[in-house]
């Protein structure tokens, strides 16, 4: 009897998880966009932005995906990399490029180059499954720029920026184009990366370097953002900074003023509020309005694909809300809106894949096939796609 109970017991937990994840966690992303054929067009061609997304049905938790993030990104094997680059900037500091897929590629080669930005205390092996995926699925070269004070990187000038320098990605992207001159480039940030991306585009505008682009868990207004991370992750993260940046490079650094203070830090937005001292800035508002995102996004001509979950608990879903009214008209741009996801995870599938890479690679894929920017919109009219 007790074992027919038991049974019955487990039955009906089944079925009720299984009405929740159906009914609650299965949903189309939200479109937001203004309306061009262009734009549609890439819609059209990219399928996983109109079907449902299936979040991984074990952990679609935003806090168990980041778990198992965490968990894939130490266990996992570091990613084989067929070449490792340091740069000399112009003031003396050096910055990295790591190239995957270049072993049998001649200049004439007309595969396309998918640069890559890192995260906000990582490197070159933090974003090894999208550099895998991309490689494996579509056979492009993929290279990470990496920011100077990152990885196994000497940090010969003592300067650090946890957002990245545009200046420096300047050099790296000119770097690169010399190297390749014929070769379209697209760019992908992840996280913090995808902040560095976006004032990039802003600054450059119509010279933007990239025929197109994919921004993953973007924060947008760092200077609120960084104060909205949930308290545990932003004690912890606030710690890992210290360890990465001002332990690892303290030789260099410790002769900057202010960083003491800086050790004394708990939260990642006290860093970040105090990090003009090591970044070459006279006070926070310069180091905020050199770095802000936020604050030249409106002048990106790129076409540009965002990507936010609502339950995002690092970029919370606030600085997507407060941002929409400018992001939805910005030409060229699609903002996809998940209900899941939690911050560059979006796990799917019963073995947890990634869905963000696939999406990323669902829309280079598009966008090669329009060949933009010889092909310009037409229509600008404001339009939504919304969850059915």
């Amino acid at each position: 009897m007790m074992e027919y109970s038991f049974s019955v017991i487990l039955a009906v937990i089944t079925l009720a998880f299984g009405f929740y994840y159906f009914w609650e966690v299965i949903e189309k992303p939200v479109l937001r966009f203004s309306e061009s054929d262009f734009l549609l067009r890439i819609i059209e061609r990219s399928p996983n932005l109109t079907n449902k997304y299936y979040p991984t049905f074990w952990c679609f938790n935003q806090h168990l995906m980041l778990l198992l993030l965490m968990l894939r990104e130490y266990r996992t094997k570091a990613y084989d990399y067929d070449k490792l680059e340091q740069l000399k900037m112009k003031d003396g500091g050096i910055t990295g490029l790591a190239w995957s897929g270049i072993q049998n590629i001649t200049v004439k080669d007309e595969t396309p180059i998918v640069v890559v930005f890192h995260t906000i205390s990582g490197d070159e092996q933090d974003v090894k499954s999208t550099v895998k995926y991309l490689r494996e699925q579509f056979g492009w070269i993929v290279v990470v720029c990496i920011r100077r004070g990152h990885g196994n990187l000497p940090l010969t000038k003592p300067k650090i920026n946890t957002m990245g320098s545009t200046s420096d990605l300047i050099e790296q992207l000119t770097y690169i184009q010399k190297k390749y001159p014929k070769k379209q480039l697209f760019g992908v940030g992840i996280s913090a990366g995808s902040g560095l991306l976006a004032r990039y585009l802003g600054e450059a505008g119509a010279k933007s370097q990239f025929s197109a682009a994919v921004a993953v868990s973007p924060a947008y207004d760092i200077e609120k953002a960084f104060h909205r991370v949930h308290p545990v992750y932003s004690k912890i993260m606030g710690q890992r900074l210290i360890s990465y940046f001002l332990k690892n490079h303290y030789e260099s650094l410790s002769k900057l003023k202010g960083v003491e203070e800086l050790l004394k830090i708990k939260t990642i937005g006290e860093f970040q509020d105090k990090l003009h001292t090591l970044s070459g800035y006279k006070d926070k508002e310069n180091y905020y309005y050199h770095s802000n995102p936020v604050l030249v996004a409106k002048n990106i001509k790129t076409p540009l694909l965002v990507l936010n979950s609502a339950d995002d608990p690092i970029c919370v879903n606030q600085n997507v809300l407060e941002n929409l009214h400018w992001l939805e008209t910005l030409p060229n741009t699609i903002h996809v809106h998940t209900k899941r996801g939690s911050h560059i995870a979006y796990y799917q599938g019963l073995r947890a894949s990634s869905w963000s890479d696939t999406i990323i690679g669902e829309y280079f894929a598009a966008v090669l096939k329009e060949n933009f920017p010889k092909q310009k919109p037409h229509k600008k009219t404001k339009s939504k796609l919304k969850k059915k």
